[in-house]
């Protein structure tokens, strides 16, 4: 892969390494999946502070209102104009 230019060597501290792991295909034959090591950034990653709700959840809140919904969107319409 280096030799074809799909890939590039990296220093940079955010760098993942790669694997190329084997597997059977149904026909029997061995083919190649191409693997991203994630483990090291996922180890420094920090969660979100204030992760985005759950679009379920927040609908299933409003029960059965309407009026809800029509001044959330009209409040959206006005301010974007």
């Amino acid at each position: 892969m280096l030799k074809r230019k799909v890939i590039e060597p990296s220093i940079s501290p955010w760098s993942s390494s790669i694997v190329l792991v084997q597997k059977k295909s149904k026909d029997g034959s061995v083919k190649y999946r191409f693997c991203v090591d994630y483990r090291t950034l996922n180890a420094v990653t920090k969660p979100d502070a204030y992760p985005i709700p759950n679009i379920v959840d927040t609908l299933d809140s409003l029960g059965q209102s309407k009026i809800c919904q029509c001044l959330t969107w009209r409040h959206v319409i006005i301010k974007y104009r």
